[in-house]
């Protein structure tokens, strides 16, 4: 049986929340030749440094996942910008991409 519960509130968190549950995250996801065409792409590469040293995609920052939520490390990352997520786990890649939706980041996967 399904279960609903009705939430009355004016919290944005909620509602953007509920807005990109709406959406397709497929969407969101582009191939190199997109993210180059956006107007202004950071290419953001969230794997660890290990891996990032072992090959990237050409002009990427590799902010590791795991030290991501630094106020340094979100400091590199520009809201005027257009986000690209870089991760070799689709999962991981998908969760970050939505915080940063609901953060008002314009964001991008690339797959």
């Amino acid at each position: 049986m399904d279960a609903f519960f009705s939430i009355d509130t004016d919290s944005k968190l909620l509602q953007n929340i509920m807005f990109a549950n709406q959406n397709n995250p497929a969407a969101w996801s582009i191939g190199i030749d997109q993210a180059k065409a956006l107007r202004n792409p950071v290419l953001v590469d969230f794997r660890s440094a290990d891996k990032f040293e072992k090959g990237h995609v050409e002009n990427a920052i590799n902010i590791p996942y795991e030290e991501l939520w630094t106020f340094a490390n979100l400091e590199k990352l520009n809201k005027s910008k257009e986000l690209v997520i870089i991760h070799d786990d689709p999962v991981v890649a998908g969760v970050l991409a939505l915080s940063f939706r609901l953060l008002d980041y314009r964001t991008y996967i690339l797959i």
